[in-house]
């Protein structure tokens, strides 16, 4: 990454690029969850990571994630396609492990693309790089949680 990038806490500002940022990466999915109203949700979390990369006041990338008290997880990194390959995603994911850690987390977790389930790209050899192992689970969403409520 070169020196002028900046990490910091995303803000308000910052959420019509990151909805673009998310598009062009093809992973916005729903508005529910990817829109601007769920980013300002998110912002207002306490225990939630969220920053920003920026680059001559642009928003070239960011990270979405969230601390339970026992388990720190990256929902999402994403970085604008004019600005990868330099490090940026790299230093978005450390950034947010030292803010977990500093929230009191002892592990970081991670949802990764693995190429399988209609996905674009394979994102494992990028998370394996920086350390992640992939252990045996799969995550499973329900789209539509009033479906749940029963009878």
């Amino acid at each position: 990454m070169t020196r002028s990038n900046m990490i910091r806490a995303a803000a308000p500002q910052d959420l019509d690029a990151i909805v673009e940022i998310t598009k062009l990466n093809r992973q916005f999915h729903t508005p529910e969850v990817d829109g601007k109203g769920a980013l300002t949700r998110f912002l207002s979390f306490e225990n939630n990571v969220f920053l920003v990369c920026i680059k001559d006041d642009v928003v070239t990338g960011f990270v979405i994630g969230s601390w339970d008290g026992a388990r720190a997880i990256i929902h999402k990194i994403s970085v604008h396609p004019d600005h990868r390959g330099i490090g940026i995603g790299r230093s978005l994911v450390r950034k947010a492990a030292q803010t977990f850690r500093e929230m009191g987390a002892p592990t970081l977790g991670v949802t990764a693309a693995d190429g399988t389930k209609n996905e674009e790209n394979d994102s494992i050899p990028f998370w394996e790089e920086l350390g992640f192992r992939c252990v045996a689970a799969r995550l499973m969403v329900h789209f539509d949680i009033d479906d749940l409520e029963g009878d």
